[in-house]
């Protein structure tokens, strides 16, 4: 039996001595390093990073040393921690950089190699605050000042229950001082509302946050889907969108950052390796002089190649898009052309990757001047107005009026002294009616029924259009419900 014994050792030993061991970075003729260099590996730490909520509650700060394998394709691996902080933020440290995968290999003897790096994640200081039995806890004086601590001067106590990533996990409680005792004095309710998927082949989501009255969310509020990763993260304050919302993946990987300012949205994107994509610079809708388009200040290629550089450079877009031969297949569109003081000028074109669609077209300052398009096996079509939304017959004041000629207040929702907002979500297709009704943000007691059975109502809309011909559109409509 030995030698049989002896032969099994060497098979299942052979491929341990087959694996190649990575290189040292002084081993090897160029390093492996971030495409484009450390700095955008930085910024995507730093814009993914979520610092455990107890570790913020104590303010905890310093750097986590991670050790992993950039594979010759350019793949990490075997992603670890060399130096620890403590055991929850040295988790979060391996979940971000795990997530970014836009890595130039290392190369020995003009050959890609494996090789070993190191890099470390940076968990910035915070103000502190009080994280008890799973729940942070906030004092206020009589004018709802916050409060260091609990005072004499604390006349009221906010509990905000929440878990390890800082997820609500049941009403917002406040407390108001009656004596030695602490009695209720207001809540918030924490509610989970499911969310339609944007296409079928998107996972199920649900919102989860708190609203002061139904359908009136306040504070964060998150879009999580059913394998537990948060979508979305948006701030409310009285039912309406206010600061800076953050957009992911499937993965968790941060997709996009939309931040508000007085005057102007800056939203930054990034490609799902997690090399920067886009800085777009837009005017509020207030704000805006007529159509004033948004600026491209800063571009990047997905290898991280600087295309535009505070606002000019020869720009190259991609997307992938649904083909215009088979729309079961999705192909590549690019499109190419300069960017002056962040602006869209000269000559433009685009094309799928597939031959089923191509543009041309001319800017001056951001301003489609005119254009022509070609979809496979059609005619050359010209337009001189890039696009236009769809619209109810008559603009938005025949809208208004219709809603209020048609809009009743449910018996319900009367009785509950509900107000709010229901959003409703259709797409106006190319013919002018509408379909897939659903609402995407409801109120209940009756008031999302009646604001569906109502745009259900509404005659044919003048469809979208978009390079001379016309196209679907998905609109969302807000009605509102106020009592008098």
């Amino acid at each position: 039996m030995r030698p049989l014994i002896f032969f099994l050792f060497l098979f299942v030993s052979l491929p341990l001595f087959a694996q190649k061991q990575a290189f040292k970075p002084f081993e090897v003729d160029k390093p492996a390093e971030p495409q484009g260099g450390t700095q955008y590996l930085d910024a995507f730490v730093q814009a993914n990073l979520r610092k455990p909520i107890s570790a913020r509650s104590q303010n905890i700060n310093g750097r986590v040393i991670i050790g992993a394998v950039i594979q010759a394709d350019g793949s990490p691996t075997d992603v670890k921690v060399i130096k620890s902080l403590r055991p929850d933020c040295d988790r979060e440290a391996i979940r971000v950089f795990s997530l970014y995968k836009n890595w130039s290999p290392a190369r020995k003897a003009d050959k890609q190699v494996s090789q070993e790096v190191t890099f470390p994640i940076l968990f910035k200081p915070n103000q502190p605050f009080l994280y008890v039995n799973g729940a942070t806890v906030s004092y206020y004086d009589k004018d709802f000042r916050e409060l260091p601590d609990s005072t004499e001067q604390a006349r009221y106590k906010q509990v905000s229950p929440m878990d390890s990533a800082g997820l609500p996990t049941a009403d917002v409680v406040v407390f108001e001082r009656k004596g030695k005792s602490w009695q209720e004095y207001n809540r918030l309710q924490l509610v989970q509302k499911d969310v339609k998927p944007l296409n079928r082949a998107d996972k199920r989501r649900y919102m989860l946050g708190y609203q002061s009255t139904p359908g009136r969310w306040e504070g964060i509020v998150f879009e999580i889907d059913e394998a537990g990763i948060i979508r979305s993260q948006q701030s409310y304050e009285k039912g309406r969108p206010v600061g800076t919302s953050f957009t992911f993946d499937s993965s968790g990987v941060l997709q996009q950052k939309r931040e508000e300012y007085d005057t102007q949205i800056v939203t930054t994107s990034w490609y799902p390796n997690g090399q920067l994509r886009q800085v777009l610079v837009s005017p509020l809708p207030k704000a805006k002089d007529g159509h004033a388009p948004g600026k491209i200040m800063g571009l990047w290629s997905n290898t991280g190649e600087h295309l535009v550089q505070e606002g000019n450079g020869l720009a190259v877009l991609s997307e992938p898009q649904r083909s215009e031969k088979d729309t079961a297949q999705q192909t590549l569109f690019v499109e190419k052309g300069q960017i002056v003081d962040g602006l869209k000028q000269g000559v433009w074109t685009g094309r799928y990757k597939d031959g089923s669609f191509f543009y041309e077209e001319t800017y001056d300052k951001g301003i489609c001047q005119g254009g022509k398009s070609i979809v496979a096996g059609s005619d050359t079509l010209r337009y001189t107005t890039l696009e236009k939304q769809p619209q109810f017959p008559g603009g938005m004041q025949a809208l208004g009026q219709f809603l209020a000629q048609n809009l009743r207040y449910p018996a319900e929702a009367q009785k509950a002294r509900a107000q709010g907002r229901v959003l409703v979500s259709f797409v106006v297709n190319t013919d002018g009616t509408l379909s897939d009704v659903h609402v995407l943000q409801g109120l209940g007691f009756g008031a999302d029924e009646e604001a569906l059975r109502v745009v259900n109502k509404s005659p044919r809309w003048e469809p979208g259009f978009q390079r001379g011909r016309r196209v679907r559109v998905r609109y969302a409509l807000p009605i509102n419900f106020t009592l008098h």
